[in-house]
């Protein structure tokens, strides 16, 4: 190969082999994110480049083709297409959300058997999986004592599950914990923190593709989860790809059990399948529980929604009062589902809170759901009369907004954010609305580069997520997002830089 390596990069991307390999990859893997990423996905082949004997395109593709997706080449591939930024306790609302409402319904609602089964998929280097085990040991230890507990993390990338499995970090995976959390959970070893043996009993780590991989697959004991985390994967999917996943995984769920997607993840297809369940500053995804549980709900959980509950209704004064999530968690399932839009990201809380002295955010349509979504029980099934109206009224708010408020960028902005979710009106020509009132609406720039991506049109997409990094320049990493909820410069930076990393200019 060429010594420059500008030069070699150009020449695999201009080599008349190179579309069919790298639809070959993406095929095996689901990862579309590289769909638009020709010169990032040049520079992984030449990183793999030379392969024993092998020097070219042809050549290469030719040997993976010949040893398929399970074999060693494919994988060490695999490892450099992978992105495997994590930490601790990320995007800690979620947790908080767990601990406060799906955790204690979980318990509750496997007294008989006394097990529990959680699933972290696509868990990269561990910090996920580990995270809910000192979790679960922080908080249930005692209405676990007994229990069986199983906690499996699974990723395609073979590096990163052995990291895993080592169990030691280094500080950018810790971050933001406080002293007491690191001490109380980790043993400091050169310049590594490695995770306790109390906090690493129940946690496993296997190789598992969430492409082509069976889901449910009991052989693998995939399957007949309480809780599932699949975070941050699928926005390297297409909506194909999404579609079939999200299927997959409400198989693997229990009755009942609860789904934990990342912030640009939901959308439609999630409230066909899952009951939303608002927290503050999150959106648990529940699946329809047959018969329906009716025990009490925690107080925590309780306290939580109750906190929030005044600020979604001084929002949308339009919508009726908002349930809470215990009753979700908790009541007899008969309404229908109410929806939850399209998330982009949550603060990022850096330590684990204990349940006194939790302090709950605000739920913004921007960080979790509508500001004039709510959580609800109900089957997941066609909409009825009763679903219709409702989410027609959430419509109308908006669109009554819009009327009112027509220079408000803000009000197009959450019209976008609605219909998109809803799958009606044009949420695209809602952000440019916005864009153009405000053309630094940063946020309105990254759903609408979503919602392109989402429709496929990757050039326009790309260009709105450039025009986003571009509105974050000169400022401070720790200002507040206007519309984001606590949502930091810094971390949209963070996220953009997962969408931007490699592309062509």
């Amino acid at each position: 190969m060429m010594a420059n390596p500008a030069a070699t990069i150009e020449a695999i991307r201009r080599d008349p082999h190179f579309p069919r390999l790298k639809a070959m990859v993406i095929d095996a893997t689901g990862l579309a994110y590289y769909a638009d990423k020709d010169a990032a996905f040049a520079e992984r082949i030449n990183r793999r480049l030379p392969f024993g004997t092998v020097t070219t395109v042809a050549g290469y593709l030719a040997a993976l083709e010949a040893e398929g997706p399970g074999g060693p080449e494919y994988q060490g591939l695999i490892n450099e297409l992978a992105v495997g930024e994590t930490f601790f306790f990320r995007y800690i609302e979620q947790f908080d959300a767990l601990r406060a409402v799906a955790i204690p319904e979980c318990i509750r609602r496997n007294q008989s058997s006394r097990l529990l089964r959680i699933w972290s998929a696509g868990c990269s280097i561990g910090p996920e999986a580990y995270t809910i085990e000192i979790l679960l040991k922080q908080y249930f230890a005692s209405q676990l004592e007994g229990w069986q507990v199983h906690i499996v993390g699974t990723d395609i990338n073979n590096a990163f599950l052995e990291q895993a499995r080592r169990g030691a970090y280094g500080d950018w995976a810790v971050r933001g914990l406080s002293p007491d959390t690191l001490e109380a959970c980790f043993d400091r070893q050169d310049r590594l923190w490695s995770v306790k043996p109390k906090y690493r009993q129940w946690t496993t780590f296997m190789p598992f593709n969430l492409v082509d991989g069976a889901i449910p697959s009991y052989p693998h004991g995939i399957g007949h989860f309480d809780i599932i985390l699949c975070r941050n994967v699928m926005i390297y999917f297409d909506e194909a790809t999404r579609h079939r996943l999200l299927g997959n995984l409400h198989k693997a769920l229990a009755e009942g059990g609860w789904l934990v997607v990342g912030h640009a993840e939901a959308g439609p297809q999630m409230n066909e399948l899952f009951i939303p369940v608002s927290v503050p500053g999150a959106t648990l995804y529940r699946k329809q529980a047959e018969p329906p549980v009716t025990a009490a709900a925690s107080p925590a959980a309780a306290a939580l929604t109750l906190a929030a509950a005044p600020r979604r209704a001084a929002r949308t004064p339009a919508k009726p009062a908002p349930r809470s999530a215990a009753d979700a968690a908790s009541a007899p399932q008969s309404a229908a589902p109410q929806s939850a839009a399209p998330q982009s990201a949550a603060p990022q809380s850096r330590a684990p809170a204990s349940p006194q002295s939790s302090s709950p955010q605000p739920s913004t349509p921007s960080s979790a759901s509508p500001s004039s979504a709510s959580p609800s029980s109900g089957v997941p099934a066609p909409p009825d009369a009763a679903e219709t109206s409702e989410r027609s009224s959430q419509l109308e708010a908006c669109l009554a907004r819009v009327e009112a408020q027509r220079l408000d960028p803000a009000a197009h902005y959450q019209l976008g954010l609605v219909e998109e979710e809803l799958g009606v009106g044009d949420p695209v020509a809602a952000f440019k609305r916005a864009l153009y009132l405000d053309p630094r609406f940063v946020l309105a720039d990254y759903h609408l580069a979503l919602a392109y991506w989402r429709r496929g049109r990757l050039v326009p997409a790309q260009r709105h997520f450039r025009n986003a990094r571009e509105a974050l320049e000169n400022r401070a990493d720790g200002e507040a997002v206007t519309e984001g909820g606590g949502l930091t410069v810094q971390e949209l930076r963070g996220m953009l830089d997962l969408w931007l990393t490699g592309e062509e200019g």
